[in-house]
């Protein structure tokens, strides 16, 4: 191995090293933000035992501790749900803007979104994509019947309005940012597109494990399409987009089967 090869080897090492840092540092941020909103909430809770916004977080505290009712139990978890996502979400904005200052938007590719330049590449990627998203909803609720119960949506309006609107936008928004924004941003920039391509989509699907592993191997596919769409477009304006547009469109179907 001559000097420039071994130069270029330490090279990215060093980079990876660095990207798992900035994950690391995105999770303490993340965390803080979350404890310190916990910490309001249990403080509201204890100090607005009469109000009805009291009584409703006591509630919910209740549930947390003791698991049950279910209702609140439920309610619980989404709020949880949002106070991770908008945390996470801030903890990629406030590192971009110590990295980069006032050119913030370039670690997680907050760039225009002109769309009608290559349009045809955008546009089959996105049918391709609802494709086999339709096609993996189908086989996956042949291959396992439980499918079926994990994506309907419940009967309560208003937990089922909480669900779409984390999935059609906060998820969508925060997962873009993490994923397609500062993962493969700092890939792509240091290993080439193929690989920041494939690491990317393996941790998106990864993070998208749920209660069998047949879930987060459908999820691959869709984080290629998303990583393919932010290679043409060279922004996560249009991951997002996208993102929401098959997420609304999974919500819909659920609303659908409940109905």
């Amino acid at each position: 191995m001559d000097t420039t090869t071994k130069q270029r080897l330490i090279t990215k090492l060093y980079s990876l090293f660095g990207l798992v840092l900035s994950l690391a540092s995105i999770a303490v941020l993340a965390t803080l933000v979350c404890t310190i909103a916990a910490a309001f909430v249990f403080a509201l809770a204890f100090f607005l035992p009469r109000n009805a916004l009291g009584a409703a977080l006591s509630a919910m505290v209740h549930a947390v501790r003791t698991g049950s009712p279910p209702g609140a139990l439920a309610a619980a978890g989404l709020v949880s749900s949002f106070l991770i996502y908008s945390a996470v979400g801030a903890a990629v904005l406030i590192l971009a803007r110590l990295r980069a200052g006032s050119e913030w938007r370039r670690p997680i590719a907050w760039r225009p979104w002109r769309f009608l330049e290559r349009r045809r590449a955008f546009w089959i990627i996105c049918a391709c994509a609802l494709l086999y998203s339709f096609a993996a909803d189908v086989a996956f609720n042949y291959i396992d019947p439980r499918a079926g119960a994990w994506l309907k949506m419940p009967d309560d309006p208003a937990q089922a309005a909480a669900i779409a609107i984390l999935a059609v936008i906060f998820a969508p928004v925060v997962e873009e940012l993490v994923f397609r924004g500062w993962i493969f941003t700092r890939l792509r920039q240091d290993f080439g597109f193929v690989s920041a391509l494939l690491v990317s989509s393996a941790v998106f699907a990864g993070m998208h494990y749920e209660a069998t592993h047949l879930y987060a191997l459908a999820v691959f596919p869709i984080g290629l399409a998303l990583g393919a769409i932010r290679e043409v477009t060279g922004t996560i304006k249009s991951t997002i987009a996208f993102h929401a547009f098959n997420n609304l469109v999974a919500c819909v179907l659920g609303f659908l089967d409940t109905g």
